[in-house]
């Protein structure tokens, strides 16, 4: 367990793609959604605990979720868990924690995790991560970690391999968020193209450096930081800050820009779990491929579903295919699971005709 080496789990978004379990009071990342009896921040947490001391893991997310991060994670050291008042995005988070780390440790080297993913070989991704923390403790670079993609999917990000830098890590070229089916499928048959995991490294200095370099707009931030103008417990100072600042996605926010990135091929077994249809296909199926997550269904007749029912509640299904079946507290939705944009639809629907309280 190297001092140098520290993690921080991004644990702050809504998780609106699964919703109606997903809501806004108890986000995917406090739910068991793969049927582990732990919610997916837990499983996150375990599995980094088993390689770094817990004093060398923090957690980010939002201010309203202090009391599910306290229930969760009665481990995690209070000073670990840096809750943001306002919501802004993974730029934000990750220079936020950087900030922070390098304070505690000025050598210190990072990896970035979400929460929504499943690693079916932890012993591989173990020796993956220790590979990348070394490698960013040796080189000024920004490294992502990427896996070979196994059918052309829209809802993942795709890196672009270009120079060979070491074994299995590569320069980045390009970097495409969510292509259309077209190009993705001419991505998986060029094999230069690597599935985002969201899964980062790099030393926390060098990624302060490199945002501002590339991104002025965080400057303010890093310069307040960096003379003691506010602190992580001066609330309404974080609150004046985080309100002015961008909200971006490290990827499109940082690391499209910079020149300085990697990314490292990986082969732990990764499965991104952030979507129904994600979930349906990562998870085990019966004989008629249907996924029953902790639910209690009886099926007459149906194909190629997802269900999830609260404890306690029941469903009767017949004759269909291809449907998720969710409910959770006063919402029950039932729809195509290949309708990507169904569920951003529905909720949206509802926030503009029945307000906020159904999401």
């Amino acid at each position: 367990m190297k001092e140098n080496n520290y993690c921080v789990i991004l644990a702050g978004g809504i998780g609106l793609r699964l919703w109606p379990s997903s809501r806004q009071d108890r986000p995917k990342q406090f739910i068991d959604f793969i049927g582990m009896g732990e919610s997916l921040l837990q499983t996150t947490y375990r599995r980094f605990r088993s390689f770094m001391k817990k004093e060398n893991i923090l957690v980010v997310t939002n201010r309203i979720y202090y009391d599910l991060v306290r229930e969760q994670l009665p481990e995690l050291p209070e000073e670990n868990a840096l809750f943001e008042p306002i919501r802004r995005n993974t730029v934000a988070s990750v220079l936020w924690a950087a900030l922070k780390v390098r304070d505690i440790n000025p050598h210190a080297n990072m990896v970035i995790t979400p929460v929504d993913q499943m690693i079916s070989s932890p012993d591989i991704f173990q020796q993956s991560i220790l590979r990348g923390l070394d490698y960013a403790d040796k080189h000024q670079s920004l490294l992502t970690l990427g896996v070979m993609p196994t059918r052309p999917d829209t809802n993942y990000g795709y890196i672009q391999m270009n120079e060979k830098m070491d074994e299995d890590i590569y320069s980045v070229r390009t970097f495409t968020e969510k292509p259309e089916l077209e190009f993705a499928k001419l991505f998986v048959e060029n094999k230069e193209f690597l599935w985002n995991t969201g899964l980062f490294i790099w030393n926390a200095d060098t990624f302060i450096q490199t945002v501002n370099k590339f991104v002025p707009e965080y400057g303010p931030f890093i310069t307040h930081w960096c003379d003691g103008y506010y602190t992580d417990k001066n609330e309404d100072d974080l609150s004046e800050v985080f309100s002015t600042i961008p909200s971006e996605a490290v990827e499109t926010g940082v690391l499209e820009k910079a020149d300085n990135v990697d990314v490292m091929l990986c082969h732990f077994g990764w499965a991104d779990i952030g979507t129904w249809d994600s979930l349906y296909t990562t998870l085990p199926k019966d004989r008629s491929h249907n996924v029953v997550i902790n639910s209690k269904a009886m099926m007459y007749g149906c194909s190629n579903c997802i269900v999830k029912l609260p404890s306690g509640k029941v469903a009767m299904l017949q004759d269909l295919d291809g449907y998720i079946i969710a409910e959770e507290g006063d919402v029950l939705v039932i729809c195509k699971r290949e309708d990507q944009g169904g569920i951003r639809r529905f909720v949206n629907d509802l926030q503009l005709n029945l307000g906020e309280e159904y999401v």
